[in-house]
């Protein structure tokens, strides 16, 4: 009897059908989530990247979803889904995710600045690391190399980036961290940093 080869089809989150997912996980944010969709869409779009948004619900009990419907014909990228409670959207979003690269970033940022995104997203598509983390900001990382670093974290508020940026660090990935109180990305540099503070106080 010959052989037969069978072929498994991977699945969907393995094969990426867009360049950059962005994770924006939301609560009572009626007045910021809009105007970050808005502002992550045109950014993005101006980076000649293919992408999707996936608005990730909270718990939110305000009007945040109402002001993401009066959205979806102006950003036909987005996509709105719920987390089981406060801290696990960008859990949820990273295993629902489809691109190359994760963005995740919160309503307040989003609405205000991505400066930098841009740059993160070209340095890790050309292969330069495996994740960029601007501290209180915003984090990016290649989706399948990444994604047991975002499987179970609960995240909130502004430690959110710290916290990815150490349970990327803890696997040996190849992060690079900015901003305040900046971690350092290797034993090494984790050594000059604290031997620099040192110095400083001495």
């Amino acid at each position: 009897m010959a052989a037969r080869l069978v072929l498994i089809p991977l699945p969907m989150s393995e094969s990426p059908r867009f360049d950059v997912s962005v994770i924006l996980p939301f609560g009572d944010d009626e007045e910021a989530v809009g105007i970050a969709v808005r502002r992550t869409a045109e950014h993005i779009r101006s980076l000649g990247l293919s992408f999707e948004i996936l608005a990730i619900d909270e718990d939110s009990g305000d009007n945040s979803h109402a002001v993401l419907a009066l959205l979806r014909a102006e950003v036909p990228e987005l996509r709105v889904t719920h987390a089981p409670g406060r801290g696990k959207g960008v859990d949820v979003g990273a295993a629902r995710a489809q691109g190359t690269l994760l963005i995740v970033a919160t309503p307040d940022v989003a609405s205000a600045s991505l400066d930098g995104v841009g740059d993160s997203c070209r340095r890790l598509l050309a292969g330069e690391g495996d994740a960029e983390v601007a501290l209180a900001r915003f984090t990016v990382a290649h989706r399948v190399r990444a994604l047991v670093a975002f499987r179970g974290a609960r995240l909130l508020g502004p430690a959110m980036h710290r916290r990815l940026a150490k349970r990327l660090q803890v696997r040996n990935l190849s992060v690079r961290v900015a901003g305040t109180g900046v971690a350092a990305k290797t034993p090494v540099g984790r050594l000059r940093a604290f031997a620099a503070r040192a110095g400083r106080f001495a």
